[in-house]
């Protein structure tokens, strides 16, 4: 029963300061980019919903913490977490609530970056600057008709690609393939079907091949730096394994910071709650959750500023590892303690 107890108490105060947190970045998201956005009542509600997922992928890590501080504050005012203890709970079973539900989160976020999900920032910037995000390609080029349904820019990947092979204005042979990738100036697919018109008469045969050399679209050459930092970790892994172009460092430090900043503040809350106060009369606490509030802010922020020099190979991208190494050697080692 205390188990449930405490995940139904901390889960609602996760969800109430996460909704808290995205709703204040909205707002004042909404504040400096109203005059961008469209007219249309349905793309701006688009626009909240994908801000609102951008802003909870980026604060939930904090939400954590804070929604711990508030709980265990609670606790403490009502004399629930002295109650716990005098009836012969340990810390230790007291904590498995708060890390359990926070691993689950913890989880859900990641198993978000292997989905669509993960692009809301893009989804959303590409309402701002009136652009359709599937990057749909449909072009002439030399004697061919490209169309790619959906390129991605930063691994160089397309998928669902139809090629069009015209001679005398009349097509004489079709390239259709699932996805292709560019690499040493030209696409290479694995399983491409190839469907040749003679005489009225379609000749179908699969193969595996290499097309469209020197076929460069400008949304592969106008690819930057802060448009990698907003890759899913599903196509930073895909990216670092074939290195199309994009630095390792920046792919290396943006896998590394998506999965250990929320390592490295769970590690921090298992920290916070073994050294929380029982009681209000022999603890100061209030000061206590003061100082814990700004040491999580600051943990946060200087975890922030080595993730930006990271990406810009100011720093060697394994420096991201330092926080998470020590926060979490630390929290090991007083949980050793205790039992």
């Amino acid at each position: 029963m205390y188990f449930w107890y405490i995940l139904k108490k901390f889960s609602k105060n996760f969800l109430v300061i996460s909704f808290a947190l995205s709703f204040f970045y909205i707002l004042i998201d909404l504040v400096a980019k109203y005059s961008k956005l469209p007219a249309s009542s349905n793309l701006k509600v688009l626009y909240i919903y994908y801000t609102f997922l951008h802003s909870f992928f980026l604060f939930f890590s904090l939400s954590i913490v804070f929604s711990l501080l508030y709980t265990l504050f609670e606790m403490v005012k009502k004399n629930e977490l002295v109650s716990f203890y005098s009836l012969g709970f340990s810390k230790l079973k007291l904590f498995y609530p708060f890390f359990i539900f926070s691993i689950l989160i913890y989880a859900f976020v990641i198993g978000s970056e292997f989905s669509s999900l993960s692009y809301a920032q893009e989804k959303a910037n590409s309402i701002l600057e009136h652009k359709n995000y599937s990057n749909t390609l449909f072009l002439k080029w030399k004697n061919r008709v490209v169309y790619f349904e959906k390129i991605n820019p930063i691994i160089k990947k397309a998928e669902n690609i139809k090629i069009f092979y015209l001679k005398n204005n009349k097509v004489y042979k079709v390239l259709i393939a699932k996805e292709a990738f560019f690499k040493n100036s030209e696409w290479i697919a694995k399983d491409a079907r190839i469907e040749k018109i003679l005489d009225d008469r379609i000749l179908d045969y699969t193969t595996s091949l290499k097309f469209l050399k020197d076929f460069k679209p400008k949304i592969l050459t106008n690819l930057n730096a802060k448009k990698v930092a907003n890759i899913s970790l599903k196509d930073a892994f895909l990216a670092l394994s074939l290195l199309g172009g994009v630095s390792k460092n920046i792919l290396i430090s943006v896998i590394l910071y998506k999965i250990f900043l929320p390592l490295t503040m769970i590690a921090y809350l298992t920290i916070l709650f073994f050294k929380s106060p029982l009681h209000m009369r022999i603890s100061n606490v209030s000061f206590f959750m003061i100082k814990s509030l700004l040491i999580t802010i600051l943990i946060w922020g200087v975890y922030l500023l080595i993730y930006k020099f990271t990406r810009q190979g100011v720093l060697s991208a394994y420096v991201l590892l330092i926080p998470f190494i020590v926060l979490s050697l630390n929290a090991i080692y007083i949980i050793y303690k205790e039992r």
